[in-house]
């Protein structure tokens, strides 16, 4: 993989998918702490105070060459702040991980769809990821039919996978090699 460190803002329809700014703490603390964003991800912050904190770890990482987490802010065109957000994990022998977040209110509307495009092609495209994959909660109905929107396939299906401050859930996992995504129809 290419060594990254800071990753390129892309533009989407609607979506402009740029590196977290200290000013996005706010923005994000109003769907973060929200329970219904909570119940589909594994790391949950609680309050304001923990979402500053994160904010502020996730802007010193930046431009550091042993980064292998990129956490970016998805901003709304016309509204002009965070309505959501996204991340890319580096591993090991070409992999990436990718997930995505959008605000509650504003489910169904397809940001989701423009953020784990743009998620997939940060990391095939400019990080050279060779195989990307996405873990899903098995409840999260909107991000299972996301997953496969953007072309990642189903591979399997873990019933009790460790989700973080001691819970377990049924979580999905999907992926998509390089090869697969270059060759699949624009």
């Amino acid at each position: 993989m290419t060594i990254v460190t800071i990753l390129p803002a892309v533009e989407t329809r609607s979506l402009v998918l740029r590196e977290i700014e200290a000013r996005d703490w706010k923005a994000f603390s109003h769907f973060m702490t929200q329970s219904a964003y909570q119940r589909h991800i594994a790391l949950r912050l609680r309050s304001e105070d923990d979402v500053k904190n994160f904010v502020t770890r996730q802007v010193a990482r930046q431009g550091d060459e042993r980064r292998h987490i990129f956490h970016l802010a998805a901003e709304d065109k016309t509204r002009g702040f965070a309505v959501g957000d996204g991340f890319i994990i580096l591993g090991r022998g070409g992999l990436a991980e990718i997930g995505w977040g959008v605000a509650p209110d504003l489910w169904g509307r397809g940001f989701g769809t423009e953020i784990g495009r743009s998620l997939l092609g940060l990391a095939v495209e400019r990080v050279g990821a060779v195989r990307v994959w996405a873990k899903v909660m098995a409840n999260n109905a909107a991000s299972l039919k996301l997953a496969r929107r953007i072309g990642l396939k189903h591979e399997r299906s873990h019933p009790d996978y460790p989700a973080g401050h001691g819970r377990f859930e049924a979580v999905e996992f999907f992926a998509i090699t390089a090869e697969d995504y270059f060759d699949a129809g624009y």
